[in-house]
């Protein structure tokens, strides 16, 4: 019997959490022939898969604006083409503007298969963090996509409400899919190797340097813990706010004992050697760190942001969830947990526990489950 077939759509030129979701999906659809979509500069993270691949026709690093008409025609004509061409059943798109592409390209051209699309964020706190209201334009393709698409899957409850107090999504068109993770990899990788000699507990966050992580309150908390106890911030990852970081932990007088490792393919080998995880987000929409980091044995405390960790984290239990921007609160958790071996066991203990329930394999069962219900449908 011939299986149904799924094109997944994934604008994306780097390698983050989506386009890992988009792998470990892509991995585990054992009852559906699937085909991808993207930009070739990503094309070798996908190639264990031994799938079709087909790339986007266009200059889009000429016109970096992914919204530009010059962008937009480039990308439904993509899909336009892949989709005559290869007949797939689904046409799923990832993130918000791969959903506008599948959906527009989907209307325009009159193609055949269900539009779907996913939102991996929590839009509203998206534009709360940047301090400014979504443009007309955003409005628009915002709208224009939650109305077309024929489902709209999200990491979390919180993204699920968000979408539909704030975004007037119909609650029945939105199913909820907690993302899932590799756990014996994850905790295979946490026993590499480190170019670093420990001789004090470590904090530690990993993240991609940007607006949507609140490093001010993160170094401010730091620099209380540390005039408590010697101890040291590592910071994995990169982005455009290093050097402004780097000037923050200049100014409170805390550099020699803040580490920005930059970019590292194994993140997973420095979390495992931290004392404590922290994650100072704005917004998230399923923050996937922080199972990584219960995983690998780390407490983890959490800003109680929109959305993801307080659907992850029980308070006290198997994590910590701290107001944003409070970094005394963030500091005196931090100081106790380093400071009671039995409260950091037993929170590493429970975060564990916790971590297994967000399987590879649950995660599967379930995408397998809602694709087929959509062709049962």
């Amino acid at each position: 019997m011939k299986k149904p077939k799924i094109l997944f759509v994934l604008p994306s030129f780097v390698i983050g959490g989506a386009e890992i979701k988009a792998l470990n999906i892509l991995k585990s659809l054992s009852a559906f022939e699937t085909l991808l979509l993207s930009h070739k500069n990503i094309k070798e993270f996908f190639l264990s898969l031994e799938i079709p691949i087909f790339f986007f026709e266009g200059e889009f690093y000429n016109n970096p604006n992914i919204l530009s008409p010059k962008n937009i025609w480039s990308y439904i004509k993509s899909v336009k083409k892949v989709t005559v061409g290869e007949k797939p059943d689904i046409i799923f798109g990832m993130m918000q503007s791969g959903g506008f592409f599948v959906t527009l390209a989907h209307d325009l051209f009159f193609l055949k298969g269900f539009p779907i699309m996913t939102v991996e964020g929590n839009i509203s706190g998206y534009f709360k963090a940047i301090h400014r209201r979504p443009s007309l334009q955003e409005k628009l393709v915002l709208r224009y996509s939650f109305q077309r698409a024929r489902g709209i899957v999200v990491p979390s409850e919180g993204v699920k409400n968000d979408l539909i107090m704030n975004y007037g999504v119909a609650g029945d068109k939105i199913t909820i899919i907690y993302n899932g993770f590799d756990l014996n990899s994850i905790r295979e990788h946490g026993r590499s190797a480190i170019p670093f000699e420990k001789d004090c507990p470590w904090i530690i966050t990993a993240c991609r340097l940007d607006s949507q992580k609140d490093f001010q309150t993160l170094l401010q908390s730091f620099k209380i813990v540390r005039d408590t106890i010697r101890s040291k911030l590592f910071i994995v990852g990169e982005g455009e706010l290093r050097e402004n970081i780097t000037q923050m932990a200049s100014d409170l007088k805390i550099s020699e004992d803040v580490v920005l490792t930059g970019f590292q393919h194994n993140p997973f080998s420095f979390i495992s050697k931290a004392d404590v995880f922290v994650l100072s987000s704005l917004f998230e929409g399923f923050a996937n760190v922080i199972v990584e980091a219960m995983a690998l044995g780390v407490p983890v405390i959490s800003t109680d942001c929109p959305s993801g960790p307080a659907e992850i984290i029980k308070d006290g239990e198997n994590g910590f969830l701290v107001p944003i921007g409070n970094a005394e609160r963030i500091a005196s958790i931090c100081t106790l947990l380093l400071q009671d071996e039995d409260l950091r066991a037993y929170i590493k203990d429970n975060g564990s526990r916790r971590a297994d329930s967000f399987s590879l394999t649950k995660m599967a069962e379930q995408y397998n489950s809602y694709f087929m219900h959509l062709l049962e449908r």
